[in-house]
């Protein structure tokens, strides 16, 4: 298998990493490009051990999975650029937010197969929850071994296109909208008294032991909850004091905003 990387950004970085560290593809079948940065590519094939070239006829010929990773606003410049040089064989993988696919597909000026991926930031860590959604005309074969590909950097969530707007605002952007309430967490026990530094590293330690909870667990978070409070107790007493807040209006809020404009920007992009 193939694979071809247009962007090797941030998330792009993430991913062929996840892929590498998994060994579901030879690194040496990895290949990478960007725009102009070759400092950037010969450092990845140095470290990770991926290929790099700027010959587009040449990444795309044999490619079984091509990931489009530019910037949004870049893809039409990225279009014209690979249009010439797109096999029958490509199957496409887009990375990039708000675009469909019936605009990748027009861009492109292809029937090939697309599918689109909202990962997250998590990915670096082989933990991102992954929402994607495949063009009509992927087949069973082609659809097991993206799924392969993904669960190498965490777990797939396949879902029709138009709820990725609601995976992006969930899990997309939920990394940002979880630290946030860490960061709130961290100022506020700093107010009790003690060094940051302390609070800083209790807390760290706390969201991660957390973490390995829900993840050994088949309880519910609610149960988990449950199991740790104790009527009367100092739990019951914050908990209380919280329950004056409207704590599950504020995520509404919050997930409703992020699709909203998540909605807005695929909008503008068919424009």
């Amino acid at each position: 298998m193939k694979i071809v990387f247009y962007g090797a950004g941030n998330m792009a970085h993430a991913i062929f990493t996840g892929i590498v560290n998994s060994k579901v593809v030879p690194a040496e079948n990895i290949y990478l490009t960007n725009r102009s940065n070759e400092d950037m590519l010969k450092a990845y094939g140095e470290d990770l051990g991926v290929q790099y070239s700027y010959d587009d006829a040449a990444l795309l010929k044999d490619a079984d999975y091509i990931f489009l990773g530019s910037k949004p606003h870049d893809f039409d410049l990225l279009a014209d650029r690979i249009k010439p040089h797109v096999q029958p064989n490509n199957r496409f993988i887009s990375i990039m937010a708000g675009l469909p696919i019936s605009y990748i597909k027009e861009k492109i000026d292809t029937t090939n197969p697309i599918a689109r991926i909202m990962p997250n930031t998590n990915a670096h860590v082989g933990h991102s929850v992954t929402g994607v959604s495949f063009s009509s005309n992927f087949d069973g074969k082609a659809k097991d071994e993206i799924l392969e590909i993904i669960n190498a950097f965490g777990t797939a969530l396949e879902v029709q296109e138009d709820h990725l707007h609601q995976v992006t605002a969930i899990t997309g952007s939920g990394p940002a909208f979880l630290y946030h309430v860490f960061e709130k967490y961290v100022i506020a026990g700093t107010k009790l008294g003690l060094e940051k530094s302390q609070v800083e590293e209790s807390i760290r330690e706390l969201i991660i032991g957390t973490s390995k909870m829900i993840e050994r667990s088949d309880l519910s978070m609610e149960q988990l909850r449950k199991n740790i409070t104790s009527k009367g107790g100092t739990t019951q007493a914050g908990l209380n004091a919280l329950s004056e807040y409207d704590i599950e209006g504020i995520f509404e809020d919050c997930l409703n905003a992020a699709v909203n404009r998540s909605i807005e920007l695929s909008t503008q992009d068919d424009e």
